[in-house]
This record gives structure tokens, C-alpha cells and sequence, in this order.
């Protein structure tokens, strides 16, 4: 809950969702909607509009807004729908509304969202931001989010949650469960976690055990001694070990001393399960796994640069043909045949790419066969590129009748083609080996290159072998 000590803040002009549709502007919406309505002040017929959005693509357009406009949906949407999208939202996107707007205005929605939470968003921010939002959390909950900080994410600790009840184990059965009648839902397991007067977990008392126990004994009395515990630097793997072996609902995590610091729930687990799941797909491929809920801006800086190299490797094209101008003018003949050399290059190259971000994806290229899977590849390049080769050569001397020419254009093809598949091999597993995302960058820098290569073949090739005929 928002701290007793501060008024809540003041009520923004939220939409009423039990308007409906009708109640929403007839222009479907858009970002550019979202402006035009904002400017027109028609403010309340958006929210009413983005209430009513199903959660994927309320999320979706959420990402896309400006920073403006995104800060003042949080202020204007209920505090249950802002702490949705708080939760939902990439931590990347949340980092500009977030320094724009005062976190006073979404205080219940902040005290709404878990510290684990909290604790991922707030390192995204500026410092001055992120102080501003720890000053609005209640005391509790602040320290909450600090501890949360201060933990390993790829630990025990990292994974738990302060959402649970413990209780002295001199407290009596009735005591304790009325703790329990008052506490929040989420503090409200199948268990209650007895500790000692400093704080050390002595065992866990399951809720059908209290019931069924005398109401004056002591909860010490009832509780299962030695629990199965976590500590606090256990890694996630044996977390997620645990978890699949025994099928526990909730395990409680320790400090070296045997204090309570708090639980790894069940789906706190499966969280960890998922996001090891991203970070497979991440490290195989490169790839983000959430690239699709990237805003439209932040994606297209992430890919412009290696837009930049496809028009750098286009321009370098166009030099070599400048420097070869005089043996295209004097051999037509290449410049009909130029297109299908280019053709066949970038097309190996394309499908060995795309055949390497398969793999990589699927786990099927081992850390120790990394080598032995370029040779395998290369090798299906050269084959492609001789037949490819070969049968060009052999339409262009049927076409124009030059041994010289058909044995130019079929050299040029098989040593463009084996070149584009160790290129579309070697170039996402680089990329992948310096953390750069492969599927984004591999496509322009490949072909940029192979472009290049295969000019320089055919071209340099015939102002060496053709003025000799």
C-alpha cells in the first residue's frame, strides 16, 4: 500500500472503461492518433480507447508513443492498468516516461507493482529519477527494493520475493493464524515460516497443520524442523534443480547465518526458466527475444548502421565499376551476364545465413564443431558455385560463342558462390562472438561484402583474361 504518512495524489482524467467502445474516438488507434487527440484535448476518449484495447495490443501501442505521451497514459489509466504496463513493459521503454513524469502521480501504482520488479526498473534510470521514485515507496517497501538491488539476479537471492509470512516460534497456533486471516493474499501460502528471536528459520508450519493443532501450543511446537532451504548465493540452475525435483510451491531463502530473507515461489522459478529460456535464444543467435516490443525508434537505431554498410558496399560496387568501365564498354557482353553472377552470389549467400541462424538457434552447432560446420558449409558453397558455374558458362558460350567469356563468367560464379557461403558462415558466428545481434546485421553485411567480392572477381577477372583473346 502507498505510505501513510503522504497523501495519495490526486486523480488524473482516466477514462471510464465501462463506457465501452462507443465511448472511444472513431479514428483507430495509432501514435499519431494519440498526438492529434492530445493536442485536440481530447484526452479522456483515448483512455477510454486504450482500456478497452486487448492487453497485447494496448502493450504494443504503449511502446510505440513518445515519452510525453506514454507518461501521461501512466498518470490517466487506473493505478491497476499502470502497474500492468509498469510490470509488462520492456525496461528499456519505461526509462523515459519514467524521467519525465513525477512518480507522486502513480504512487499506488508503483506500490502495486513487486519489488523484484521495481528493482529491474530502477537501475534503467537516471540517478535523480530513480531517487525520486524511491522516495514515493513507503518505508517498507523501499528498503524492499534496495535489498533487491543488492542481491546476485543470477542467484537464490535474485529470484525471491518478500511477499510471505513468518511468525516467532513462540507465538501461539492462534496468534499466528490470525496473522494469517489479516494478511494480504500474496502473503498467504500453504506454509508459515517460524523463526527464532533472531530471525533464523527453525522450520515451516503448513496452514492444515495449524488448524488442525491446539490453539494455546506454540507454532515451534507444530512446525517441521530442518526445512529444505535455499541460500542466498545459490545459483539459479540449482534453484530450478530443486524446484523440478521436488515440485515445491515455495522454498525459503537464507543468509549465511540461517536469517530469513525471504521465498522463491513456483513462478518465480518458471520466470527464471523463461528468461534462461531468452537468454539460450540470445546466446545461440544473438538475437533479442523481445525485439518485438522494442518502440518503433529504438528498433531502427538498433538496425540503421547496417543499413549504412549496404549503401558504403554499394557505392564501393560502383567504384569498381568505374574503374572497369573501359573492358564493360568493350565486352557488352559481361554487363548482360552481371546481373546472374550478382544473382547467384547473394542468393548463397542468403540461404547459408539464414541455414547458420537455424542452427544457431536450434543449439546445433557444438562450442568444439564450430570449425568442422564452416568446412561442411564451405564445401556446399563450392559445389553450388561449380554447378552454378558450369551452367552458366555453358548458356553463355551457346549465347555468344566464347570459350574465353564462358570461362570467365563460370570462374567468377563458382569463386563468387563459394565465397558468399564462407561469408553468410563466418559473419553471424563473428557477430554472434561479439555480442552483436547477428539477425539484424548479418543479412547487409553479407551481401554488402559478397556484392563486393563477386565485382571484383568478374571485373578484375576480365581485364585479365579477356584482352588476351
Amino acid at each position: 500500500m502507498p505510505p501513510d504518512e503522504k497523501a495519495p495524489p490526486s486523480d488524473p482524467p482516466a477514462g471510464n472503461p465501462e463506457r465501452g467502445p462507443d465511448a472511444r474516438s472513431s479514428e483507430p488507434l495509432t501514435p499519431a492518433a494519440v498526438r492529434r487527440a492530445a493536442r485536440a484535448g481530447q484526452w479522456a476518449e483515448i483512455v477510454d480507447g486504450f482500456c478497452a484495447m486487448p492487453a497485447d495490443r494496448r502493450l504494443d501501442l504503449f511502446v510505440r508513443l513518445t515519452a510525453p505521451d506514454q507518461a501521461m497514459l501512466l498518470r490517466s489509466v487506473s493505478p491497476a492498468l499502470a502497474a500492468t504496463l509498469l510490470m509488462d513493459c520492456d525496461r528499456a521503454v519505461l526509462k523515459r516516461p519514467l524521467e519525465e513524469i513525477d512518480p507522486a502521480d502513480i504512487a499506488f501504482a508503483l506500490h502495486l507493482v513487486p519489488p523484484e520488479q521495481l528493482a529491474e526498473i530502477l537501475p534503467r534510470l537516471a540517478e535523480p529519477a530513480a531517487r525520486r521514485v524511491l522516495d514515493t515507496l513507503d518505508p517498507s517497501l523501499r528498503d524492499a527494493v534496495r535489498a533487491r538491488t543488492v542481491f546476485d539476479p543470477q542467484s537464490a537471492s535474485g529470484l525471491m520475493t518478500t511477499h510471505y509470512l513468518s511468525v516467532p516460534e513462540v507465538f501461539s497456533v492462534s496468534r499466528a493464524l490470525e496473522l494469517l486471516r489479516k494478511a494480504e493474499p500474496s502473503e498467504a501460502p500453504s506454509y508459515i515460516y517460524v523463526v527464532d528471536a533472531n530471525g533464523r528459520l527453525t522450520g515451516t508450519a503448513p496452514v492444515r497443520a495449524l488448524l488442525f493443532a491446539d490453539a494455546r501450543q506454540p507454532v515451534g511446537s507444530v512446525a517441521r524442523k530442518d526445512p529444505v532451504r535455499l541460500k542466498a548465493s545459490d545459483p539459479v540452475d540449482e534453484v530450478i534443480r530443486l524446484f523440478n525435483r521436488f515440485h515445491f510451491l515455495a522454498l525459503p531463502v537464507t543468509d549465511d547465518t540461517g536469517r530469513l530473507l525471504g521465498i522463491v515461489t513456483s513462478d518465480d522459478v518458471l520466470g527464471a526458466v523463461r528468461r534462461a529460456e531468452d537468454e539460450v535464444v540470445r546466446g545461440v543467435t544473438g538475437a533479442d527475444p523481445r525485439e518485438a516490443l522494442k518502440a518503433t525508434l529504438a528498433a531502427t537505431r538498433g538496425r540503421l548502421p547496417w543499413m549504412v554498410s549496404t549503401i558504403l558496399g554499394g557505392l564501393a560496387c560502383a567504384g569498381l565499376g568505374v574503374l572497369f568501365q573501359e573492358v564493360m564498354r568493350e565486352f557488352i557482353v559481361l554487363a548482360l551476364f552481371l546481373t546472374i553472377v550478382l544473382a547467384a552470389a547473394e542468393s548463397v549467400a542468403a540461404q547459408t545465413v539464414s541455414v547458420v541462424l537455424s542452427a544457431l538457434a536450434a543449439g546445433e552447432i557444438p562450442r568444439g564443431r564450430i570449425g568442422a560446420f564452416v568446412a561442411k558449409e564451405m564445401g556446399i558453397g563450392l559445389l553450388l558455385g561449380l554447378f552454378t558455374g558450369s551452367s552458366v558458362a555453358a548458356l553463355s558460350l551457346i549465347w555468344h560463342g566464347s570459350p574465353r567469356i564462358g570461362v570467365l563468367i563460370g570462374a567468377a560464379i563458382t569463386a563468387s558462390v563459394a565465397w558468399a557461403a564462407f561469408l553468410g558462415v563466418s559473419i553471424p558466428l563473428a557477430l554472434r562472438r561479439l555480442q552483436v545481434n547477428p539477425a539484424v546485421a548479418s543479412g547487409p553485411l553479407t551481401l554488402a561484402l559478397s556484392d563486393l567480392a563477386t565485382l571484383t572477381f568478374y571485373l578484375g577477372g576480365a581485364a585479365v583474361w579477356l584482352p588476351a583473346a
